[in-house]
């Protein structure tokens, strides 16, 4: 058995004129990686896998330095690509892409693809290690999607509560992924931030 701890980076607040995957953690987003790290550090991580976004490299390093483990960097534990262009009613476009999961803008990713790539990702990552606890540091969009996809009790309502930082437990009995709904850190409530409807946009 193995156990998959997957990581929504710290607070960093959307900026349009800042590309996504160049988006920094806030002053308080810092904080949060730091004091994460404390609330993780002891939970026998032995490898470290994160999305190359900036938000998530920042987010992890803090636990990184802690253990003396190198992230890894994985292209597809990167964000789902909404649009480059501007959005006027995120939430409700955040709705629409949760129920119908072949919604895309032109230039970007539908909840399927994203869903699929982010799936695949986190098969190979769990299946290639020896490790048998991982942290892996991502996305709120592609990590509801990812649990949405191995339990279909995981709703639009368990994806619209997730923070910054927040922490989820999935486990790999060498078959299948099973996400752990008992797993609860409740410290992560004093140092977290809640952003409403749209996980994407932080």
């Amino acid at each position: 058995m193995k156990d998959i701890f997957l990581i929504r980076h710290a607070e960093a607040p959307y900026k349009s004129s800042i590309p996504d995957p160049n988006r920094p953690l806030s002053t308080r987003g810092r904080q949060q990686a730091v004091d994460l790290a404390l609330l993780v550090g002891d939970f026998g991580i032995e490898e470290i896998h994160t999305s190359p976004y900036e938000r998530c490299l920042h987010t992890i390093a803090p636990l990184s330095e802690i253990l003396g483990v190198k992230p890894c960097e994985v292209h597809d534990l990167r964000e789902r690509a909404f649009t480059e262009y501007h959005v006027e009613d995120w939430p409700e476009t955040w709705r629409t892409a949760w129920m119908d999961p072949d919604f895309s803008f032109r230039d970007g990713e539908s909840g399927r693809e994203a869903q699929e790539r982010m799936f695949i990702a986190i098969e190979s990552i769990v299946t290639s290690s020896t490790a048998r606890t991982l942290a892996i540091s991502s996305h709120g969009n592609v990590i509801a999607l990812l649990l949405q996809h191995i339990d279909t009790t995981y709703t639009f309502e368990h994806a619209c509560a997730i923070r910054n930082p927040d922490v989820f437990r999935v486990t790999f009995d060498g078959k299948k992924l099973r996400w752990d709904r008992n797993f609860k850190l409740d410290a992560l409530k004093a140092i977290s931030t809640a952003f409403g409807a749209y996980p994407g946009t932080v």
